[in-house]
């Protein structure tokens, strides 16, 4: 018994650090559906590394042991500040990798100690396997969303077309005679797409395909995938074009599960047709370790200075920050009220996907036209205090909301502080084109609290230097508003800024808003 416990203490750190970034990552996959299939990742991750034990080579330490002790301390030490920023940081996609890099980097120090490199080798997928999970960097993301749904998009609209429906692309949305289907309609395919890179990735795995053969199943699942994003757009289109667009919320999700469904099976087809033709080359039989004991890295004295540092970095972190919260200072409260003197103002309502994504505690939009051909749209939002307000608040972003309902995107202006009767607000500022028109969208995302001197121009930062300053004031799990403002019909970003100092001045009132 004592022995078994011995030869298991050198997984309680890598398990350790394995579930710190699974605790991390679990919020982007609870809050944003796109990366609901993180959850079975790392369950998939165990089985695989599972799967492999038997076969592991015979273990060949490294040496000297010395380098491995120290890469392993160096890891160690760096997730203190990353813990640090972690805290008030949990959206930034930037930090999500390097903390995953970190505890993929410890894991194959970690079995190199015990095993040499063979080990490393052997078990390098299931380890790197969690990297599927890690949120794509938003540019990255971004880029993708746009290429993927306006390509969709045209291949739908050209289909379409062959069988007689007058449709065409505007932007990365597909107009009809009766009206648009929108992108949440048409598909941009990049859930669909992700979860196919996974699956792709674990059936080479777990069916021990070539490296050849994994190439070829990962593109040829990622172009099965497409095929049917394209199928579930032209279905819907079709629908639409056909039934009107009050039927799409009847056949929306059905064709949305079917679609899934048959890509998933696809991509399973395609791994047994690929395994079976690959039967010759794999039917060796798998090398196995050879007798003894195996002991994990690490002594008892190595371990537990391992943990007491792990306790410290997030003991430290709890203390950094509890002891600047008492410093900062509340904002003065404030909300939205619409101009109803003007008589063509309209409340607007919030679509149930909307709500479904954002998760706010308060919302309201409206609309109105001041002066006449100046159009403005305004969307205000409220979240309480709470661990995963910042991610839900910054999960709305128009730079790719808009382009994927037809606007181009311009590029983003330089940002403007506006002041109110409540208090100073700062907006980013967007270009658009709509129609051949520029479109102005300002967006302000306010914390509850704020560090004392903080200038309004430095508050509420998404930059690097923003991020470090959060950390440095430690603001953490605060309330957040969020005003965007959208504006058409005036020719400059001059007019624009004009238009919106007075246009906020009368719709931002203080006090907290109610109902």
């Amino acid at each position: 018994m004592l022995r078994d416990a011995l030869r298991l203490i050198g997984w309680v750190v890598p398990g350790a650090l394995a579930l710190w970034l699974f605790h991390h990552l679990h919020f982007e996959w609870s809050l944003n559906e796109q990366y609901n299939y993180g959850w079975a990742v790392p369950f998939l991750s165990a089985f695989l590394f599972y799967l492999r034990w038997p076969s592991r080579p015979a273990a060949e330490p490294l040496q000297p042991r010395g380098r491995l002790r120290a890469a392993s301390w160096g890891i160690l030490a760096l997730l203190l500040p990353v813990r640090l920023v972690e805290e008030a940081n949990p959206d930034w996609r930037l930090l999500s990798w390097t903390i995953a890099l970190l505890v993929v980097g410890y894991w194959c120090i970690a079995l190199a100690r015990p095993g040499g490199g063979g080990w490393v080798r052997h078990f390098a997928f299931p380890v790197c396997f969690p990297l599927v999970s890690v949120p794509w960097l938003v540019q990255l993301e971004n880029a993708v969303v746009q290429s993927l749904t306006g390509a969709v998009a045209y291949v739908a609209v050209e289909i379409a077309s062959w069988v007689g429906i007058g449709a065409y692309q505007l932007g990365n949305v597909i107009q009809l005679p009766n009206g648009i289907v929108g992108v949440d309609e048409a598909c941009s395919g990049v859930k669909t797409l992700q979860a196919a890179i996974m699956v792709a990735l674990f059936l080479g795995e777990l069916l021990r395909l070539s490296g050849s053969r994994r190439l070829v199943l990962l593109l040829l699942g990622a172009g099965w995938v497409f095929a049917c994003n394209v199928a579930r757009a032209t279905t819907l289109v079709l629908v639409a074009a056909t039934r009107g667009l009050d039927a799409l919320k009847d056949w929306h999700d059905g064709i949305g599960t079917a679609v899934l469904v048959l890509g998933m099976a696809g991509l399973v087809a395609i791994a047994w047709l690929l395994g079976r033709s690959d039967d010759a080359a794999s039917s060796a039989p798998p090398e196995t370790a050879s007798g003894g004991t195996v002991r994990m890295s690490g002594s008892i004295a190595q371990t537990t200075a391992a943990i007491a540092w792990l306790a410290l970095i997030f003991a430290g972190t709890e203390l950094w920050y509890r002891g600047h919260e008492q410093r900062l200072v509340a904002r003065p409260e404030w909300h939205t009220r619409w101009p109803t003197e003007q008589t063509a103002v309209r409340e607007m309502p919030i679509a149930d996907e909307t709500q479904a994504i954002l998760r706010y505690n308060h919302a309201s939009s409206a609309a109105w036209e001041d002066p006449r051909g100046v159009i403005w749209w305004t969307f205000f939002a409220r979240w309480e205090p709470q661990q995963t307000a910042l991610q839900l608040v910054r999960s709305h972003s128009p730079e790719i909301c808009l382009p994927a309902a037809g606007r181009n995107f311009r590029g983003e202006l330089p940002p403007i502080v506006l002041e109110t009767g409540a208090a100073p607000l700062r907006f980013r500022v967007y270009e658009f084109e709509q129609g051949g028109h520029p479109l102005f969208v300002y967006v302000c995302i306010q914390e509850d609290k704020i560090a004392p001197g903080t200038e309004a121009r430095h508050a509420g930062e998404w930059n690097l230097q923003g991020r470090l300053r959060a950390v440095a004031n430690g603001q953490r799990n605060l309330g957040q508003r969020l005003l965007e403002i959208a504006v058409i019909g005036l020719q400059n970003a001059g007019q624009a800024n004009d238009a919106m100092a007075r246009t906020v001045r009368q719709i931002v009132v203080p006090g907290a808003a109610t109902g």
